[in-house]
Protein backbone atom coordinates (compact mmCIF):
# COMPACT_ATOMS: atom_id res chain seq x y z
CA UNK A 1 0.00 0.00 0.00
CA UNK A 2 1.77 3.46 -1.06
CA UNK A 3 2.03 5.91 1.10
CA UNK A 4 1.06 9.71 0.00
CA UNK A 5 3.23 12.19 0.46
CA UNK A 6 1.98 13.92 3.12
CA UNK A 7 1.82 10.92 5.76
CA UNK A 8 5.77 9.89 4.44
CA UNK A 9 6.34 13.65 5.34
CA UNK A 10 4.70 12.99 9.13
CA UNK A 11 7.00 10.22 9.75
CA UNK A 12 10.17 12.18 10.12
CA UNK A 13 8.77 14.44 12.91
CA UNK A 14 6.66 12.12 15.05
CA UNK A 15 10.13 10.01 15.30
CA UNK A 16 12.15 12.85 16.36
CA UNK A 17 9.78 14.23 19.00
CA UNK A 18 9.44 10.01 20.14
CA UNK A 19 13.20 10.36 20.01
CA UNK A 20 13.10 13.86 22.14
CA UNK A 21 10.24 12.35 24.84
CA UNK A 22 12.64 9.39 25.43
CA UNK A 23 15.48 11.98 25.71
CA UNK A 24 13.66 13.94 28.24
CA UNK A 25 13.46 10.70 30.27
CA UNK A 26 17.08 10.05 29.76
CA UNK A 27 18.08 13.65 31.13
CA UNK A 28 15.68 13.56 34.22
CA UNK A 29 17.31 10.36 35.05
CA UNK A 30 21.32 12.33 35.02
CA UNK A 31 19.47 15.52 36.87
CA UNK A 32 18.61 13.16 40.07
CA UNK A 33 22.02 10.91 39.57
CA UNK A 34 23.59 14.20 39.63
CA UNK A 35 21.60 15.72 42.64
CA UNK A 36 22.13 12.42 44.51
CA UNK A 37 26.17 12.21 43.48
CA UNK A 38 26.63 15.76 44.70
CA UNK A 39 25.11 15.03 48.22
CA UNK A 40 26.62 11.84 48.38
CA UNK A 41 30.34 13.09 47.77
CA UNK A 42 29.48 15.97 49.97
CA UNK A 43 28.26 14.22 52.74
CA UNK A 44 30.92 11.33 51.94
CA UNK A 45 33.75 14.22 52.70
CA UNK A 46 32.80 14.23 56.04
CA UNK A 47 33.36 10.96 57.21
CA UNK A 48 36.99 9.49 58.06
CA UNK A 49 36.81 5.78 57.42
CA UNK A 50 39.95 5.47 59.50
CA UNK A 51 37.66 6.21 62.41
CA UNK A 52 34.96 3.72 63.99
CA UNK A 53 31.57 5.46 64.25
CA UNK A 54 31.26 4.57 67.76
CA UNK A 55 34.08 6.81 68.51
CA UNK A 56 32.90 10.64 69.67
CA UNK A 57 32.69 13.49 66.68
CA UNK A 58 35.04 15.67 66.68
CA UNK A 59 37.00 18.00 65.07
CA UNK A 60 40.46 15.71 65.22
CA UNK A 61 37.81 12.65 64.30
CA UNK A 62 36.53 14.01 61.62
CA UNK A 63 39.07 16.52 59.75
CA UNK A 64 38.10 15.94 56.12
CA UNK A 65 34.60 17.84 57.53
CA UNK A 66 35.53 21.37 58.61
CA UNK A 67 37.10 21.77 54.96
CA UNK A 68 33.55 20.97 53.02
CA UNK A 69 31.85 23.24 56.09
CA UNK A 70 33.58 26.19 55.80
CA UNK A 71 32.94 26.57 51.89
CA UNK A 72 29.44 27.58 53.06
CA UNK A 73 29.99 29.14 56.44
CA UNK A 74 29.26 32.50 54.55
CA UNK A 75 25.98 31.91 54.32
CA UNK A 76 25.50 31.99 58.33
CA UNK A 77 24.65 35.84 57.68
CA UNK A 78 21.56 36.60 55.93
CA UNK A 79 22.32 39.23 54.02
CA UNK A 80 25.87 37.52 52.66
CA UNK A 81 23.21 34.42 52.16
CA UNK A 82 21.01 36.68 49.85
CA UNK A 83 23.93 37.13 47.80
CA UNK A 84 25.45 33.98 47.64
CA UNK A 85 22.05 33.14 45.84
CA UNK A 86 21.82 36.06 43.92
CA UNK A 87 25.83 35.67 42.53
CA UNK A 88 25.55 32.05 42.06
CA UNK A 89 22.23 32.51 40.05
CA UNK A 90 23.78 35.14 38.10
CA UNK A 91 27.11 33.30 36.95
CA UNK A 92 24.93 29.92 36.41
CA UNK A 93 21.81 31.58 34.68
CA UNK A 94 19.87 29.57 36.65
CA UNK A 95 17.51 29.44 39.84
CA UNK A 96 16.61 25.68 39.32
CA UNK A 97 20.49 24.74 39.72
CA UNK A 98 21.26 27.14 42.61
CA UNK A 99 17.65 25.80 44.53
CA UNK A 100 18.70 22.02 43.70
CA UNK A 101 21.94 22.74 44.77
CA UNK A 102 21.03 24.43 48.08
CA UNK A 103 18.54 21.57 48.35
CA UNK A 104 21.52 19.21 48.36
CA UNK A 105 23.61 21.43 50.59
CA UNK A 106 20.69 21.93 53.98
CA UNK A 107 20.70 17.45 54.00
CA UNK A 108 24.61 17.08 53.80
CA UNK A 109 26.58 19.76 55.22
CA UNK A 110 25.70 22.29 58.18
CA UNK A 111 24.09 24.68 56.39
CA UNK A 112 20.77 25.40 58.05
CA UNK A 113 17.00 25.72 56.91
CA UNK A 114 16.73 29.40 58.20
CA UNK A 115 20.67 30.34 56.03
CA UNK A 116 19.24 28.66 53.26
CA UNK A 117 16.11 30.39 52.67
CA UNK A 118 18.01 33.75 52.12
CA UNK A 119 20.11 32.09 49.33
CA UNK A 120 16.85 30.88 47.83
CA UNK A 121 15.36 34.80 48.15
CA UNK A 122 18.79 35.54 46.26
CA UNK A 123 18.12 33.19 44.11
CA UNK A 124 14.98 34.55 42.82
CA UNK A 125 16.65 37.85 42.17
CA UNK A 126 19.60 36.33 40.01
CA UNK A 127 17.47 34.60 37.76
CA UNK A 128 16.25 37.91 35.82
CA UNK A 129 19.51 37.92 34.69
CA UNK A 130 18.83 35.47 31.80
CA UNK A 131 16.17 37.77 30.05
CA UNK A 132 18.12 40.82 30.71
CA UNK A 133 20.47 40.10 28.45
CA UNK A 134 17.75 39.11 25.93
CA UNK A 135 16.51 42.67 26.04
CA UNK A 136 20.10 44.14 25.12
CA UNK A 137 19.75 42.25 21.31
CA UNK A 138 17.30 44.98 20.69
CA UNK A 139 19.39 47.85 21.82
CA UNK A 140 20.25 49.48 18.64
CA UNK A 141 16.21 50.15 18.38
CA UNK A 142 15.39 52.88 21.33
CA UNK A 143 11.76 52.09 21.62
CA UNK A 144 12.14 48.65 20.29
CA UNK A 145 15.13 48.19 23.31
CA UNK A 146 12.60 50.73 25.82
CA UNK A 147 9.78 48.36 25.57
CA UNK A 148 12.11 44.96 25.67
CA UNK A 149 13.60 46.11 28.92
CA UNK A 150 11.08 47.12 30.44
CA UNK A 151 9.72 43.58 30.15
CA UNK A 152 12.70 41.98 31.34
CA UNK A 153 13.34 44.29 34.58
CA UNK A 154 9.76 43.93 35.42
CA UNK A 155 10.64 40.21 36.69
CA UNK A 156 13.44 41.26 38.71
CA UNK A 157 11.71 44.18 40.37
CA UNK A 158 9.04 42.13 41.98
CA UNK A 159 11.61 39.77 42.97
CA UNK A 160 13.53 42.76 44.47
CA UNK A 161 9.92 44.18 45.93
CA UNK A 162 9.62 40.51 47.00
CA UNK A 163 12.71 40.22 48.97
CA UNK A 164 12.23 43.63 50.46
CA UNK A 165 9.77 42.81 51.75
CA UNK A 166 9.75 38.96 53.27
CA UNK A 167 13.28 39.36 54.29
CA UNK A 168 12.81 41.71 56.87
CA UNK A 169 10.30 39.52 58.10
CA UNK A 170 12.03 36.62 58.16
CA UNK A 171 14.65 37.93 60.05
CA UNK A 172 12.76 39.32 62.88
CA UNK A 173 10.87 36.51 63.10
CA UNK A 174 13.59 34.66 63.49
CA UNK A 175 15.83 37.10 66.20
CA UNK A 176 12.37 37.15 68.10
CA UNK A 177 11.33 33.56 68.18
CA UNK A 178 14.55 31.06 66.99
CA UNK A 179 12.55 30.59 64.09
CA UNK A 180 11.29 32.55 60.78
CA UNK A 181 8.11 32.66 59.54
CA UNK A 182 8.93 30.82 56.21
CA UNK A 183 11.08 28.56 57.51
CA UNK A 184 8.10 28.00 60.63
CA UNK A 185 5.35 27.18 57.65
CA UNK A 186 7.38 25.03 55.52
CA UNK A 187 8.50 22.66 58.15
CA UNK A 188 4.75 21.94 58.49
CA UNK A 189 4.24 21.61 55.64
CA UNK A 190 6.82 18.89 55.01
CA UNK A 191 6.46 16.83 58.24
CA UNK A 192 3.68 15.78 56.36
CA UNK A 193 5.79 13.84 53.86
CA UNK A 194 7.45 11.52 56.45
CA UNK A 195 5.28 11.91 59.49
CA UNK A 196 4.64 8.13 59.58
CA UNK A 197 8.12 6.54 59.00
CA UNK A 198 9.42 5.64 62.85
CA UNK A 199 12.72 7.07 64.42
CA UNK A 200 16.53 6.60 62.78
CA UNK A 201 14.79 4.77 59.48
CA UNK A 202 15.86 6.25 56.33
CA UNK A 203 12.86 7.45 54.31
CA UNK A 204 10.83 5.27 51.63
CA UNK A 205 12.67 7.27 48.13
CA UNK A 206 11.49 5.82 44.88
CA UNK A 207 13.45 8.28 43.16
CA UNK A 208 16.89 7.64 45.50
CA UNK A 209 16.54 4.10 45.04
CA UNK A 210 16.40 4.31 40.91
CA UNK A 211 19.51 6.60 40.58
CA UNK A 212 21.56 4.51 43.05
CA UNK A 213 23.00 2.12 40.59
CA UNK A 214 24.40 4.98 38.60
CA UNK A 215 25.56 6.59 41.85
CA UNK A 216 27.13 3.62 43.27
CA UNK A 217 28.72 2.61 39.18
CA UNK A 218 30.70 6.44 39.58
CA UNK A 219 31.94 5.24 42.65
CA UNK A 220 33.37 1.73 41.80
CA UNK A 221 34.88 3.36 38.59
CA UNK A 222 36.29 5.96 40.94
CA UNK A 223 37.57 4.19 43.37
CA UNK A 224 37.97 0.89 42.62
CA UNK A 225 38.94 1.92 38.50
CA UNK A 226 40.52 4.91 38.73
CA UNK A 227 42.12 4.04 42.08
CA UNK A 228 41.17 7.26 44.27
CA UNK A 229 41.49 7.50 47.59
CA UNK A 230 38.32 8.36 49.69
CA UNK A 231 39.02 12.35 49.66
CA UNK A 232 39.67 12.74 46.43
CA UNK A 233 37.08 9.99 44.99
CA UNK A 234 34.42 11.69 47.07
CA UNK A 235 35.75 15.41 45.82
CA UNK A 236 35.39 13.50 42.47
CA UNK A 237 31.81 12.52 43.35
CA UNK A 238 30.38 15.52 44.01
CA UNK A 239 32.29 17.63 40.87
CA UNK A 240 30.55 15.36 38.58
CA UNK A 241 27.13 15.05 40.25
CA UNK A 242 27.65 19.57 40.21
CA UNK A 243 28.54 18.75 36.56
CA UNK A 244 25.49 16.43 35.81
CA UNK A 245 23.41 18.47 37.35
CA UNK A 246 24.16 21.58 35.32
CA UNK A 247 24.50 20.11 32.13
CA UNK A 248 21.03 17.89 32.33
CA UNK A 249 19.62 20.99 33.46
CA UNK A 250 20.62 22.67 30.55
CA UNK A 251 19.64 19.86 27.55
CA UNK A 252 16.65 18.95 29.58
CA UNK A 253 15.79 22.97 28.87
CA UNK A 254 16.71 23.02 25.19
CA UNK A 255 15.10 19.94 24.26
CA UNK A 256 11.37 20.81 26.50
CA UNK A 257 11.41 24.10 24.75
CA UNK A 258 11.86 22.14 21.23
CA UNK A 259 8.66 20.11 21.96
CA UNK A 260 6.64 22.59 24.15
CA UNK A 261 7.73 26.58 22.64
CA UNK A 262 7.40 25.95 18.77
CA UNK A 263 4.49 27.01 17.97
CA UNK A 264 3.38 29.10 21.74
CA UNK A 265 5.10 32.28 20.31
CA UNK A 266 1.94 33.19 17.69
CA UNK A 267 -0.47 32.11 20.48
CA UNK A 268 0.88 34.72 23.43
CA UNK A 269 -0.96 37.86 22.27
CA UNK A 270 -4.56 36.22 20.87
CA UNK A 271 -4.80 33.83 23.66
CA UNK A 272 -2.44 32.87 26.29
CA UNK A 273 -2.21 36.27 27.37
CA UNK A 274 -5.99 37.76 27.06
CA UNK A 275 -6.28 38.23 30.92
CA UNK A 276 -4.36 37.98 33.92
CA UNK A 277 -5.49 34.67 35.67
CA UNK A 278 -4.72 33.00 31.95
CA UNK A 279 -1.31 34.70 31.68
CA UNK A 280 -0.77 33.47 34.93
CA UNK A 281 -1.33 29.94 34.52
CA UNK A 282 0.65 29.96 31.28
CA UNK A 283 3.64 31.27 33.31
CA UNK A 284 3.64 28.62 36.13
CA UNK A 285 2.86 25.66 33.35
CA UNK A 286 5.34 26.36 30.88
CA UNK A 287 7.81 27.14 33.49
CA UNK A 288 6.91 23.90 35.39
CA UNK A 289 7.24 22.13 31.88
CA UNK A 290 10.53 23.55 30.90
CA UNK A 291 12.36 23.76 34.59
CA UNK A 292 13.54 27.04 33.79
CA UNK A 293 11.55 30.35 34.60
CA UNK A 294 14.73 32.27 32.71
CA UNK A 295 13.32 30.72 29.46
CA UNK A 296 9.65 30.86 29.87
CA UNK A 297 10.24 35.27 30.55
CA UNK A 298 12.56 35.28 28.46
CA UNK A 299 10.28 34.21 25.90
CA UNK A 300 8.21 36.95 26.42
CA UNK A 301 10.95 39.90 25.87
CA UNK A 302 11.34 39.75 21.84
CA UNK A 303 7.27 39.82 22.00
CA UNK A 304 6.89 42.84 24.64
CA UNK A 305 10.27 44.78 22.32
CA UNK A 306 8.36 43.94 18.97
CA UNK A 307 5.45 45.54 20.26
CA UNK A 308 3.17 42.21 20.57
CA UNK A 309 2.91 42.52 24.72
CA UNK A 310 2.43 45.01 27.17
CA UNK A 311 4.10 45.08 30.45
CA UNK A 312 0.57 44.69 32.29
CA UNK A 313 0.36 41.51 30.52
CA UNK A 314 3.50 40.13 30.91
CA UNK A 315 3.45 41.44 34.90
CA UNK A 316 1.20 38.08 35.92
CA UNK A 317 3.00 35.83 33.07
CA UNK A 318 6.22 36.22 35.19
CA UNK A 319 4.32 35.84 38.66
CA UNK A 320 3.63 32.13 36.87
CA UNK A 321 6.64 31.22 35.82
CA UNK A 322 8.13 32.27 39.28
CA UNK A 323 6.08 29.72 41.28
CA UNK A 324 6.58 27.06 38.20
CA UNK A 325 10.38 27.18 38.72
CA UNK A 326 10.00 25.78 42.25
CA UNK A 327 8.66 22.49 40.94
CA UNK A 328 12.75 21.81 40.33
CA UNK A 329 13.53 22.41 43.84
CA UNK A 330 10.53 19.89 44.56
CA UNK A 331 12.10 17.08 42.71
CA UNK A 332 14.94 17.68 43.90
CA UNK A 333 14.13 17.52 47.52
CA UNK A 334 13.08 13.90 46.90
CA UNK A 335 16.64 12.73 45.62
CA UNK A 336 18.90 14.53 48.21
CA UNK A 337 21.41 12.18 49.99
CA UNK A 338 18.70 12.25 53.88
CA UNK A 339 19.28 9.17 55.64
CA UNK A 340 16.92 10.02 58.31
CA UNK A 341 13.22 11.51 57.79
CA UNK A 342 14.41 14.52 60.16
CA UNK A 343 16.73 15.21 57.07
CA UNK A 344 14.55 14.47 54.44
CA UNK A 345 11.84 16.78 56.15
CA UNK A 346 14.38 19.51 55.81
CA UNK A 347 15.02 19.47 52.16
CA UNK A 348 11.61 18.92 51.44
CA UNK A 349 11.21 22.00 53.83
CA UNK A 350 13.13 24.19 51.81
CA UNK A 351 11.59 23.72 48.74
CA UNK A 352 8.29 24.28 50.26
CA UNK A 353 9.42 28.01 51.52
CA UNK A 354 10.88 28.73 47.71
CA UNK A 355 7.22 27.84 46.87
CA UNK A 356 5.62 30.01 49.85
CA UNK A 357 7.90 33.28 49.35
CA UNK A 358 6.63 33.35 45.74
CA UNK A 359 3.32 32.91 46.71
CA UNK A 360 3.95 35.56 49.26
CA UNK A 361 5.29 37.69 46.74
CA UNK A 362 2.99 37.74 44.89
CA UNK A 363 0.22 38.04 47.22
CA UNK A 364 1.66 41.65 48.12
CA UNK A 365 2.94 43.09 44.69
CA UNK A 366 -0.17 41.75 42.18
CA UNK A 367 -2.14 43.96 43.98
CA UNK A 368 -0.04 46.72 43.81
CA UNK A 369 1.52 45.86 40.74
CA UNK A 370 1.75 49.48 39.93
CA UNK A 371 4.82 49.83 41.96
CA UNK A 372 6.61 47.42 40.00
CA UNK A 373 5.42 48.27 36.78
CA UNK A 374 5.76 51.75 37.21
CA UNK A 375 9.34 51.05 38.37
CA UNK A 376 9.97 49.36 35.33
CA UNK A 377 9.06 51.53 32.76
CA UNK A 378 10.41 54.92 34.82
CA UNK A 379 13.78 52.98 34.78
CA UNK A 380 13.52 51.30 31.08
CA UNK A 381 12.93 54.53 29.52
CA UNK A 382 16.45 55.98 31.77
CA UNK A 383 18.05 52.61 29.98
CA UNK A 384 16.72 53.03 26.88
CA UNK A 385 17.74 57.18 27.06
CA UNK A 386 21.27 56.34 28.05
CA UNK A 387 22.71 52.48 27.69
CA UNK A 388 24.97 53.03 30.88
CA UNK A 389 21.84 53.17 33.02
CA UNK A 390 21.08 49.67 31.88
CA UNK A 391 24.38 48.08 31.49
CA UNK A 392 25.13 49.26 35.43
CA UNK A 393 21.83 47.63 36.58
CA UNK A 394 22.88 45.02 35.24
CA UNK A 395 26.09 44.57 35.71
CA UNK A 396 25.90 46.19 39.44
CA UNK A 397 22.51 44.17 40.72
CA UNK A 398 24.05 40.87 39.72
CA UNK A 399 27.78 40.99 39.81
CA UNK A 400 29.46 44.06 41.05
CA UNK A 401 27.22 44.43 44.62
CA UNK A 402 26.96 40.60 45.45
CA UNK A 403 30.85 40.55 45.08
CA UNK A 404 31.72 43.49 47.39
CA UNK A 405 29.38 41.93 50.06
CA UNK A 406 30.86 38.84 49.97
CA UNK A 407 34.21 40.37 49.85
CA UNK A 408 33.65 42.73 52.75
CA UNK A 409 31.74 39.91 54.90
CA UNK A 410 35.20 38.02 54.64
CA UNK A 411 37.52 40.91 54.73
CA UNK A 412 35.82 41.88 58.22
CA UNK A 413 35.00 38.24 59.39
Amino acid sequence: MMLSPERRQERPPRLRTGLKIVLVFVLLYVFLGGMRMMGTGLKALGRNPDFENTESVTAANQPYRDVVYDIFAYADNPLVGLFVGVLTTSLFQSSSFTTSFTVSLVVTTPLTLHQAIFIIMGANIGTSVTNMGVSFTHVRRQEEFERAYGAAIVHDFFNVLSVLTLFPIEWAVWKMTGKGLLERLSSMMASGFYAGAPAGEKPTNFLKEAVQPLVQGVAWFLEEGVGLSHVWANVSMMVIGVALLFIALILLTKVLKSLVMTRIERLFDRVLFRNAATAYVVGLVLTATVQSSSITTSLAVPLAGAGLLTLRQIFPYTLGANLGTTVTALIASFATSADTPGQAQVGVALAFSHMLFNIAGAGVWFPLKRVPIGLARWYAHQGAVAKRWAVLYLVGMFFALPILVIFLYWLLR
